[in-house]
């Protein structure tokens, strides 16, 4: 006689799928690390072909040989382009750490040039040329406002600016990136005969400066992660703590990148590397819904296994269908659809504090159409909390390789700080408050707390800017890393 599984059974049993062990997990941190080690091998081998085959990391290079001191002074700009949006940050370095910011946002949707596409600038008959237009004029509008530019001054002065673009692209110097392939949804050129693709980044934009006669010349290019990094080692310096190494996004990806001693003897140009590492993919702790997650994903499937097990863009869809295995029959018809929760609304669920668990039954009332009972509720916040806390045990063991790496995890080196973006960080105090628990399970207290963490305020907007009074204009005219 077959006994039938109660929803308390699943329940339990799913909650084991999703709870660390913590000895696997350290077993993860040797694998993480080892896969650190053989990404620089194979870069010395080969490095301009990444072979997914052999490391699971890109481990690209971002070509800076050097992280800022902290004393750097003046007034930058940084350009911030990775989705629909477009910003412009204008950083006044004063130097020992301290910077004061402002920036302009405006949308590709909305330029008059393109008002006739249904995907504005995004669309494949607008041109590369009429994209970096409409950034060379957004940033002219915004020095205006600043009083950063005249435009009746006889003799303009000329700003730096990096430029934080989060699209594949081929960094082979500091200042020149050939964009791969437009992603999310992007085209723009495909259409007409002034393609973005196969092109590079910063003579694109630099070229734009000049037609609208923008006192800007961009000398970096970077992404998110590394600017990150470089805004927590600036910043750090007005703080006693260890030097910052480090640069992690936790957002809706996750990624890391890391200053390397060693990195010109594997082939790099400069020291900190871009690990690029939501794609790792060894030993980790699957579950079936994993599994399914990711073969719904056809566009991408058995890609980006660890990404897809912490980050932001999938911790609400892991819940959705972990909600609906467990509770089989009693998940309603809008349950059942994919994308239906989000990151978001699973955030919300794991702060209700109300007594009758309220907040969520509201929430899911308004989402999927339905009134749970409280036995329910609880169902549901616990597989929520669940999932969040294993994207959080996971996060740290990429911090826990990442600093091991480094060779600072010692007393007599004083520890590493890794600099902290993205908006699973910043916004979720739990993963805050759980992933040092984590940290000290997997290294051990004494060793874990030789790593500071460092929230980072926006790391692709100030980051890039520090990257540009970094490398500076005379360092970067060549064309080549900048050195020491």
């Amino acid at each position: 006689m077959v006994t039938m599984e109660t929803m308390e059974q699943r329940l339990e049993r799913y909650i084991e799928y999703f709870t660390p062990n913590l000895a696997h997990y350290r077993n993860m941190v040797a694998a993480f690390e080892h896969e650190m080690q053989i990404g620089l091998e194979a870069h010395l081998s080969n490095p301009d072909v990444w072979n997914p085959d052999v490391c699971s990391f890109k481990m690209l290079d971002a070509c800076i040989d050097r992280l800022p001191t902290g004393s750097e002074k003046g007034i930058y700009y940084a350009l911030d382009f990775g989705g629909t949006n477009f910003r412009v940050v204008r950083a006044a370095l004063k130097g020992r750490g301290k910077l004061s910011f402002s920036q302009h946002k405006r949308s590709l949707m909305n330029a008059s040039s393109t008002a006739s596409f249904s995907k504005g600038l995004m669309d494949s008959r607008a041109t590369a040329s009429q994209m970096f237009d409409f950034f060379s004029e957004t940033c002219k509008e915004f020095m205006v406002k600043m009083a950063d530019l005249k435009p009746d001054a006889a003799q303009k002065t000329e700003h730096q600016a990096g430029f934080t673009f989060s699209f594949p692209c081929t960094l082979k110097t500091i200042n020149n990136a050939i964009l791969m392939e437009w992603t999310k949804g992007f085209e723009t050129g495909r259409s007409t005969n002034d393609p973005a693709e196969g092109h590079d980044v910063v003579g694109m934009t630099n070229a734009a400066f000049e037609r609208f006669e923008v006192p800007l010349k961009v000398s970096a290019v970077l992404n998110d992660t590394v600017g990150t990094l470089l805004s927590g080692a600036y910043e750090m310096n007005r703080d006693n703590h260890p030097p910052c190494l480090i640069g992690l996004i936790l957002g809706t990806g996750i990624n890391a990148a890391y200053f390397e001693k060693e990195a010109m003897e594997y082939g790099y140009k400069g020291n900190i590397i871009n690990l690029e590492c939501g794609n790792f993919n060894r030993e980790l702790p699957t579950t079936n819904v994993d599994h399914e997650l990711d073969f719904a994903d056809v566009a991408n499937r058995g890609g980006q296994r660890l990404e897809k097990m912490v980050s932001g863009a999938y911790i609400g869809e892991l819940s959705r269908r972990a909600i609906v295995k467990v509770l089989q029959h009693h998940a309603p018809p809008c349950a059942w659809k994919p994308h239906s929760l989000s990151c978001e609304h699973v955030c919300t669920i794991m702060t209700d504090a109300s007594s009758d668990y309220g907040v969520t039954e509201n929430l899911l009332s308004e989402i999927w159409n339905h009134s749970f009972p409280y036995a329910q509720l609880c169902v549901i916040r616990r597989l929520c909390h669940a999932i969040m806390n294993r994207s959080t045990a996971l996060s740290a063991v990429v911090i826990a390789a990442v600093a091991r790496k480094t060779h600072h995890l010692q007393p007599a080196m004083g520890g590493v700080s890794c600099a902290i973006d993205g908006s699973l960080y910043k916004c979720i105090p739990f993963f805050q408050r759980v992933i040092r628990t984590y940290l000290d399970a997997v290294l051990g207290k004494n060793i874990s707390s030789l790593i500071h963490l460092l929230p980072a305020d926006d790391g692709s907007g100030k980051g890039s800017a520090i990257c540009a009074a970094t490398v500076g204009a005379s360092k970067a005219s060549d064309g080549s890393c900048f050195s020491r």
